[in-house]
């Protein structure tokens, strides 16, 4: 009777370590499950060359200055400021660096102008008039700027040139004509958004300053003497941009 018992007891044992082993052979099984990998989230590149098309508006002022002392023939001594207005357009030539959120860029701009105006002289109004015309104007700087992934706020400065034309006349068909090539310096700061793929449209105030320039030149007809004048031009221009930018526009980051 005992050794039946105890064959019962062993017997019993055994199943009992059976299931044990079946349940951790189970748990064993179960598969390894990763953790999920983090997101990527698309942000602009602003590096790379560029090229593209501006159009907007200028506003300019120039200070004729009579430099003969008591005025010759067109005045008697003095200065008149005459304000050319008008269209501006042309293009952009760059290229940009980012460093993290900061974007270091140089650029060269060329734009056409129909800035231009014709006063009543002030010294002799009932027979003469004084015209000043801005043909072209060209600025080549250096940008600064912070990327907001899309988005690029920036300032800019560096040289400034401008072809300047101004005419002094009269009723009888004497006159007195200069044209010159003014350099100086240019300010700005501008907006910039990347659209889609590598399109970038912006908007953007520049403010040139080309100093005091000086001229001498002979009255027409030649026989009136020769005439000193100083022009101290600035301008104003307000412009709508468009590039294209070459290279990939957008990066991955954590």
């Amino acid at each position: 009777m005992t050794l039946h018992i105890k064959t019962t007891l062993f017997a019993a044992a055994l199943a009992v370590g059976g299931i044990g082993s079946a349940n951790a052979a189970d748990l064993a099984a179960r598969p390894y499950t990763k953790a999920p990998a983090p997101l990527l989230q698309p942000v602009y590149d602003w590096s790379g060359f560029y090229v593209g098309a501006d159009a907007g508006y200028g506003w300019g002022r120039d200070r004729h200055t009579d430099l003969i002392p008591g005025g010759g023939f067109w005045t008697n001594g003095g200065a008149q400021s005459i304000k050319p207005t008008g269209a501006v357009y042309g293009g952009q030539i760059g290229y940009n660096w980012q460093l993290s959120s900061w974007v270091i860029g140089l650029e060269a701009q060329f734009n056409g102008t129909s800035l231009k105006r014709t006063d009543t002289s002030i010294f002799f109004p009932a027979t003469d008039s004084l015209r000043a015309k801005v043909d072209f104007t060209t600025t080549v700087t250096g940008r600064v700027g912070y990327a907001l992934n899309n988005w690029l706020p920036y300032i800019k400065g560096g040289y400034a040139g401008a072809q300047l034309k101004t005419v002094n006349f009269d009723t009888l068909g004497n006159s007195l004509n200069y044209s010159d090539w003014q350099s100086g310096f240019v300010v700005g700061a501008g907006l910039e958004y990347a659209v889609a793929g590598n399109w970038v449209v912006g908007v953007e105030y520049n403010y040139m300053d080309f100093g005091k320039q000086t001229f001498t030149v002979s009255n027409t007809p030649a026989t009136l003497g020769t005439e000193s004048f100083k022009d101290h031009l600035t301008i104003s221009t307000v412009t709508g941009r468009i590039s294209y930018k070459f290279g990939g526009p957008v990066v991955a980051r954590y």
